[in-house]
């Protein structure tokens, strides 16, 4: 079985933003899984949300990196979820602002 480099670094990337994702906001329940496609800038989890019986699932459709001095931020540009309310609240509240990126990430770009 071939690896790619790029697919062991967003293998590397996902996994430091899970962990990173599930420790800031446990409260509100816990991302199971984790992918990002560096290539296509598309990041994609699924979570099991506190008091929820089924999984949601959310897409970022497309997100960019942007470097500001020794500071690198992601910028979520749209969103796309399993509840039509859910993408609706996240593209309002989150979509085009800038978030900085752990340090164990930003050591992956």
């Amino acid at each position: 079985m071939a690896f790619s480099v790029r697919g062991i670094k967003d293998g590397a990337i996902a996994t430091f933003l899970k962990t990173y994702v599930n420790d800031k906001f446990s409260e509100y329940g816990e991302v199971t899984d984790l992918s990002i496609d560096t290539q296509s800038s598309r990041l994609t989890a699924k979570a099991m949300m506190r008091g929820e019986r089924d999984f949601v699932a959310a897409t970022v459709e497309r997100y960019e990196i942007v470097r500001d001095g020794n500071d690198t931020f992601i910028v979520l540009e749209s969103f796309t979820t399993s509840r039509d309310w859910l993408t609706k609240l996240l593209n309002r509240l989150f979509a085009g602002k800038r978030y900085p990126l752990p340090g164990a990430v930003r050591r992956f770009l």
